[in-house]
């Protein structure tokens, strides 16, 4: 049985139903622990593999993470909210609960690792791939942006993140986490910049048994189409030729009573061309349609 983990609001059920059908189409031997946002998506979501948590009750258990609600927002937070700094405020909550909740699940559940996934992540292939090609000396996983650098971004990306309830994978997410929540610490300054993901960079740096997915597993989103070359049903990323297991539909804007969607107008991408992409976002449209919020 393995154990994933995301967060969401109702304004992301649909996303979450996706993701649950897109893991669920390969492997039923899986529990998603889903922090809920909002007391909508907890009274709502119901599927035997999605194990609810309600955001409310880990505040009211937690003082660190009560008093991070009124952490300064990071410069991407600001941008993303138009410089209100209120929303920006929440914005940077919300996104310093991948690290804390990927934390939780190692301190409070009997799991042997953890896999953090981004909400609006879906599944084109068996997840199982990913465990496959994870050593046993590995600890931390994780997945690059495939895309130039972006000093502020960093180089890796948050869509899915991977912890072996070890040691060396304990230390790690415990560190993230405390990094988001105590905004006073030593790397704020130089990785404080992207909300949580900047902070990535820090994992090869300062522990052990880091390991990149990029080098077995093929991804998308948004801000790589154009780096990626397509050859039927693969894609070809630095010159390899990959399946693709998943894609991060970031900012996917449907419209349920037209029956269309832009793909992802924060990001440039207003239509799409390449038949591989048309058809992955063709039948994620149908897939978050069972459940229009």
């Amino acid at each position: 049985m393995k154990n994933f983990c995301c967060v969401a609001d109702f304004n992301f059920l649909n996303r979450v139903v996706a993701l649950d059908k897109s893991l669920k189409k390969y492997c039923e031997e899986y529990t998603l622990h889903l922090l809920c946002l909002d007391k909508e998506i907890f009274d709502i979501i119901n599927s035997s593999n999605i194990k609810k948590y309600l955001i409310n009750n880990l505040v009211e258990q937690d003082v660190l993470l009560e008093k991070s609600k009124n952490n300064e927002p990071s410069e991407e937070a600001l941008i993303n909210c138009g410089g209100n700094t209120e929303k920006a405020k929440k914005l940077q909550f919300i996104w310093s609960l991948s690290a804390y909740f990927s934390w939780y699940c190692l301190e409070n559940l009997d799991i042997e690792d953890i896999l953090y996934i981004d909400s609006d992540i879906y599944f084109f292939d068996d997840w199982r791939k990913i465990y496959s090609n994870i050593k046993e000396e590995d600890s931390v996983g994780l997945v690059e942006h495939r895309c130039p650098y972006n000093p502020k971004n960093g180089k890796y990306n948050v869509g899915i993140v991977y912890f072996k309830n070890n040691f060396d994978g304990y230390k790690c997410a415990t560190s993230w986490k405390n990094w988001l929540l105590m905004q006073n610490n030593e790397f704020s300054k130089t990785h404080g910049t992207c909300g949580d993901q900047k902070y990535l960079e820090l994992f090869l740096e300062l522990f052990q048994n880091i390991f990149v997915f990029d080098n077995f597993i093929g991804h998308l989103a948004p801000w790589n189409f154009q780096y990626h070359q397509y050859n039927d049903e693969k894609i070809v990323w630095n010159g390899k030729q990959q399946d693709l297991l998943y894609c991060h539909f970031s900012n996917f804007s449907p419209d349920f009573v037209k029956n269309s969607y832009i793909p992802a107008p924060r990001h440039g991408i207003l239509s799409l061309q390449n038949k591989l992409l048309k058809k992955m976002y063709d039948e994620y449209f149908e897939a978050i349609k069972e459940v229009q919020c």
